[in-house]
């Protein structure tokens, strides 16, 4: 006996079933059905228009008219008002974000940015069975409850709570714009900012390099380069040292660039991701573009002597390869942000010092010169920041070590004990 799967795979392998019949014929049957229980009269006017009304609860009797030019043309306008209501009686933010994701990237230049919602949506979303209701059917009080678990669930600092919440504020306010839900309930929800864990701001010895240790990092890319002249990879991490650059701003300079003693700063290495099903990414290349990672990250950093010395020898050099367009070359090939990291990695391990990222030279330069004093604005605009408190508050760090500080301590508490002394001593006599 064979059974009906078989059957059917059978009829359609031989022909004696045709699926995009059976298709049509049950999508007729559909349509027929929605007409049917279209509770409204289908007229044709005077003037040949055919009209009708469909439900729309903003009106005051609940309806509203359509009118066409043909009975085929409003009897298609009364399916689709049919499916858009069913879709939003069953929309879920499960079914919708896919959709809004699509509409999301359509937003964004960064894949990254992309990369890490769909991590977020992994994490927080994905197996939370909020994302099965309905959201017509969601209220303030569920979101409420459930963002402030999440909160508390996971910890979350104000940066974390912001990126993890993004998905569910934007495909919101998305929803209420397709006309998914009338109204966006989790616009209504506030967070008391003393729910956020309240993140310790790490040691300067874990986010800057100290003065001898700059020297030491220095003197080994120095020697890296000289045993190899033709790369000048090794002098890209000088150069950090004197431009301040994100190491993606780096690896995108071009010579073309260089204007005198000035270097322009207009790009940047961007990595790219793809997906099959817009829920799991897997990088896919590098690539530069045409912007930095802000709307201030474009600026002009003006060229001290030594680092002006530092270009001469790679553009040198790159004439020597009989390379074009970028500054750091290998083989023909623009260098990758990775082959930097590598680099400061290599360098830390035979100089004996610990490790830190050459986003944390960045960091070096400049709490560099805000202990010479420059002014806040002019700091904010040579790294490429929008705001001087993103300066101030992740990119101020103590260079010096544990004891300079206590030297440094001792000799101004020292010079207020003695001041103290003198005046104790007058009033004494």
């Amino acid at each position: 006996m064979i059974d009906t799967q078989e059957l059917l795979r059978l009829a359609v392998s031989n022909d004696i079933i045709d699926l995009n019949d059976v298709q049509a014929k049950l999508e007729m049957k559909k349509r027929a059905e929605i007409l049917e229980q279209h509770p409204y009269a289908i007229t044709q006017g005077k003037d040949g228009k055919w009209r009708t009304y469909i439900h729309d609860c903003s009106k005051k009797d609940n309806r509203k008219q359509i009118k066409k030019s043909s009975k085929e043309k409003i009897e298609q306008a009364i399916i689709d008002d049919y499916r858009q209501k069913t879709k939003r009686e069953e929309m879920t933010l499960e079914k919708l974000y896919p959709e809004w994701l699509k509409y999301y990237r359509l937003h964004t230049k960064s894949d990254g940015t992309v990369k890490r919602v769909t991590s977020d949506w992994k994490k927080f979303y994905q197996e939370d069975l909020i994302i099965k209701k309905p959201l017509k059917e969601l209220t303030k009080i569920q979101l409420d409850t459930w963002i402030h678990e999440k909160i508390k669930a996971y910890s979350m600092t104000k940066t974390c709570y912001y990126n993890m919440s993004l998905i569910l504020r934007q495909a919101m306010i998305y929803a209420k714009e397709c006309g998914y839900i009338e109204t966006n309930v989790f616009a209504e929800v506030h967070v008391n900012s003393k729910m956020f864990l309240k993140k310790k701001k790490s040691n300067s010895e874990e986010q800057v390099y100290t003065l001898e240790e700059e020297l030491l990092l220095v003197e080994q890319a120095w020697k890296d380069y000289c045993n190899n002249p033709t790369v000048t990879t090794p002098l890209a991490v000088i150069l950090l040292f004197y431009l301040g650059l994100r190491v993606g701003e780096l690896v995108a300079l071009k010579e073309e660039d260089i204007k005198n003693d000035k270097i322009m700063i207009m790009r940047m290495e961007s990595r790219s991701f793809e997906t099959s099903n817009e829920i799991d990414y897997k990088q896919s290349g590098r690539n530069v573009v045409e912007h930095t990672k802000t709307s201030a990250g474009n600026r002009e950093i003006y060229l001290v002597p030594e680092a002006r010395k530092i270009i001469d020898i790679i553009l040198q050099q790159n004439r020597i390869n009989k390379s074009e367009g970028y500054l750091f070359i290998v083989d023909g090939k623009r260098v990758y942000d990775t082959a930097i990291r590598w680099r400061v990695e290599k360098y830390c391990k035979k100089a004996g010092i610990k490790y830190r990222s050459p986003h944390k030279i960045r960091k070096t330069w400049i709490s560099k010169l805000i202990d010479a004093q420059m002014s806040i604005n002019s700091i904010r605009e040579l790294a490429g920041h929008e705001d001087e408190r993103t300066t101030f508050k992740n990119y101020c760090y103590d260079r010096k070590t544990e004891k300079q500080r206590k030297e440094q301590l001792e000799e101004t508490l020292m010079l207020k004990q003695e001041d103290q002394l003198g005046k104790t001593v007058m009033v004494c006599a």
